[in-house]
This record gives structure tokens, sequence and C-alpha cells, in this order.
């Protein structure tokens, strides 16, 4: 069997329109040696459905069924399965360019890096939402690589100034420091919300 080196986890609630995108862009990844937890959060329409039928087709897609607890929630469920070197944590309306993973990984892997962070696009869809569409790069204004937390510390403004440390769905972060230091992702505000959006 083949070493798992990433391991892609996906929060899914109410996205039955988006997150057959989502996984079919990690399928089409020219990187080969990951897994994929999909964490159906109480999900009301067809999206655990849907879930469930790429996982019955490709053996490194597993998907978790859950009570609705919110995105941090749904990616913690995962944390202790996955088996990667390296997670991932893709939202379920976003989607991967195929060689995003390579990419990463082979950065990560060069420098034996705790955390990596890379640029993303965001694209505004207008009219029908297919075709008219603007592009806007997000990236730092140099690749860097930093031998201590204190180094990252004293230019994290900057990352923070180009909105690249807000999310965690660009970056990677080794598997071993997330376990062995007992992170996981805090419960936020909008959890305690009376209602759903």
């Amino acid at each position: 069997m083949k070493e798992i080196l990433i391991s892609v986890i996906v929060p899914v609630y109410k996205v039955e329109d988006y997150i057959g995108r989502a996984i079919d862009s990690v399928l089409a990844q020219t990187f080969r040696d990951w897994e994929m937890y999909l964490v159906d959060d109480g999900s009301p329409d067809g999206s655990g459905a849907i879930c469930d039928d790429y996982a019955a087709v490709d053996s490194r897609i597993h998907v978790i069924h859950q009570e609705n607890g919110g995105a941090p929630a749904a990616r913690n469920a995962a944390i202790p399965l996955a088996k990667g070197r390296y997670l991932y944590f893709m939202d379920a309306d976003d989607w991967c360019e195929p060689e995003m993973l390579a990419d990463m990984y082979d950065l990560a892997s060069r420098f034996d890096a705790q955390y990596l962070v890379c640029g993303y696009f965001i694209d505004t869809y207008y009219g029908d939402g297919t075709e008219d569409f603007v592009r806007l790069p997000v990236a730092p204004e140099e690749d860097a690589y930093f031998e201590t937390a204190s180094a990252f510390r004293s230019r994290a403004h900057r990352y923070f100034d180009r909105n690249l440390l807000y999310t965690p769905w660009n970056k990677l972060y080794r598997a071993d420091v997330i376990r062995e230091n007992g992170i996981r992702f805090p419960k936020t505000q909008w959890d305690d919300f009376p209602f759903n959006l």
C-alpha cells in the first residue's frame, strides 16, 4: 500500500450544488498520494448522498456522517482518522487547480515545513454564474521560508494584510505537529447563532 502523504479534509453542509466540483478537482490532481475525508455535518440536503456516491467508486474517499456541529467540529472529527503526513482543509464550495497538491507537497517536503501558506484565486461570477467572471489572484509579495516561529511572527503582518492567514484552506499543516500539540479548530462565535444561514 502506498504511503498517504496528504489527507484532504472537507466539512460538508448544504453544498449539493458545489461538492461534486470540489471532489472532482481533487480527483483530477496530478499528485496521487492523498486520501479525502468528507464530513457530512448533518446536512439536510443531498450533500451526504453525493459524498457516499464518490466514496463508493474511489477507496481514497471516506465519508463521516455526524450531527450538525459546524465546520470546526467537522474538521476536528476527521483529524484523528487522517493518515497523511500533511493535512489540507478544503471548503466544499472551493476547487483546486490540478497541480496544487503536488506544488504544495513539493515545497513542504523540501523544507520539512510544519506549515505552508500559498496564494489562491477569488473568482467573482456575473450573469448566470457560469461564464462571466473576474479572477483576482491573492498571493504573498514574495516566496519566503522561516526557520523559526519568531521569524515568521516578525513578518506575519504582511500575510495578514494580504488575507493569507485568516482561513485554513490555503495551507498544508504537518499532521504530527497538529497531533502532538493537541491542536483543534475552536468553536466559533457563529456556532452559537440560533438559526442556520
